[in-house]
């Protein structure tokens, strides 16, 4: 009897282990190829099904978000709305900046014929990704469909501005060319000062109008430059012209050129001055361009003629924007190295930022570039600039503050001291 026993004890325990290495030896599944077959069965119409293995998804892996959003989503396919709002919010509650949904929330309020909130939802993604296109764009077509065509194309400009080349965005200005808040005014005026080795202060007046077409944007100037020296008032005895026009074409979807022209009768300015330059977007956010600047200066030896080399790198973060810049300029051998790093933390949206900007050297597209003599792009310099850009009264006006100190040679390791400031007024209309 007590073998009977102690062999029935051992059968048992060798079926209990038999059997649980059966069951440990079976591979757990892979989320990721159990999503990836969720989704097929989803937009295969099978969305009941769909949502079971999402369901065992989340029991294994509470934060697989995608599972939970593909669950919302198929919720709103069927028209099931509130169940899949809840579902979208719960991702939310927990991970409160995920774009995929959020742009699932936006879809469910569109599906449900609620357009204000999916307006709201717009918003609230551009809260967390002001530069973000396709937030851009959602809100675009959303407030074209309730009838606010102005505020559309306030936000259209953002995005162009964001992006000139962006081939959704010229679509839209395209579909609404016949409205009339195509035109910019902008008006400029910077001030620079320094005392060594005498004092001088720099005024540089810009008179603007751009308009924006389906093919990119076009700005005609007229710049008013006066270098007061000791002496004189607040005005001089005489106030240089300059005629410029800049142009931003579309290239490729991915791609915008920046081309300018500008020409003056007065010593003051260049002669002539050009610039050509490519953009092109890189995915995850990245930019980059490579372009050229031509001044030509007159002189009591003849005309010089300066040729600049410039490229840059820029990355969008979140409510970040990051650009790093460099001009080259070569002459008898040597070349002059200005390097140029700028950033912005966007506040609410796009238009409303404060930014940083430091610099070495001398770069042609700041006002001290656009006058001077073509020696000033030899000597070295430390600059620092703050500033803030935000709406005042209206969206269709913009106002811009900077503020710079600039520590600079003005002959060979002899130095001064520089203060400059600059307001920028925009109005769209």
């Amino acid at each position: 009897m007590v073998k009977f026993l102690s062999l029935l004890t051992l059968l048992l325990f060798c079926m209990i282990g038999q059997g649980f290495a059966q069951e440990t030896s079976v591979p757990k599944k892979n989320s990721l190829d159990e999503f990836n077959r969720a989704r097929e069965l989803a937009f295969a119409g099978n969305r009941e099904e769909a949502r079971s293995i999402c369901s065992e998804i989340l029991n294994q892996n509470p934060k697989f978000y995608d599972a939970r959003i593909l669950i919302g989503r198929t919720y709103g396919w069927d028209k099931n709305f509130q169940p899949g709002r809840a579902e979208l919010q719960l991702v939310l509650d927990e991970d409160f900046d995920n774009s995929d949904a959020i742009f699932a929330m936006i879809d469910m309020e569109k599906w449900a014929g609620d357009p204000n909130k999916a307006i709201f939802y717009c918003e609230y993604g551009l809260s967390f990704f002001p530069n973000e296109e396709a937030f851009l764009v959602q809100k675009v077509k959303l407030l074209q469909d309730v009838g606010e065509e102005s505020k559309s194309l306030l936000v259209l400009d953002e995005l162009l501005e964001l992006n000139p080349g962006s081939e959704e965005g010229l679509a839209l200005m395209k579909k609404y060319r016949s409205s009339k808040m195509v035109y910019k005014a902008i008006y400029q005026h910077d001030y620079e000062y320094f005392k060594e080795p005498y004092n001088r202060k720099w005024h540089l007046s810009s008179f603007q109008l751009a308009r924006r077409n389906s093919w990119g944007t076009v700005i005609g100037k007229i710049n008013l430059g006066d270098l007061i020296s000791d002496g004189e008032s607040f005005w001089s005895r005489e106030v240089a012209k300059q005629f410029e026009i800049d142009a931003y074409p579309r290239v490729t979807k991915m791609s915008y050129a920046y081309l300018n022209y500008g020409y003056s009768p007065n010593n003051l300015f260049p002669k002539h001055r050009a610039g050509a330059e490519l953009y092109h977007k890189l995915p995850e956010e990245f930019g980059v361009s490579a372009g050229m600047r031509f001044l030509q200066f007159n002189s009591d030896a003849g005309n010089k003629n300066i040729f600049i080399y410039t490229a840059s790198l820029e990355k969008y973060y979140r409510k970040y924007w990051f650009s790093f810049r460099t001009y080259l300029t070569p002459e008898n051998g040597n070349v002059s190295q200005v390097y140029w790093l700028e950033a912005r933390r966007y506040l609410r949206d796009s238009k409303n930022y404060i930014g940083l900007e430091l610099a070495t050297g001398i770069s042609p597209d700041e006002p001290r570039g656009n006058f001077s003599s073509p020696d000033v792009y030899k000597y070295k310099s430390r600059k620092l600039r703050l500033s803030y850009q935000d709406r005042l009264g209206t969206d269709r006006l913009l106002y811009l503050l900077k503020f710079g100190y600039e520590r600079e040679e003005y002959r060979v390791n002899e130095k001064r001291k520089a203060f400059s400031f600059s307001v920028k007024l925009s109005y769209q209309f």
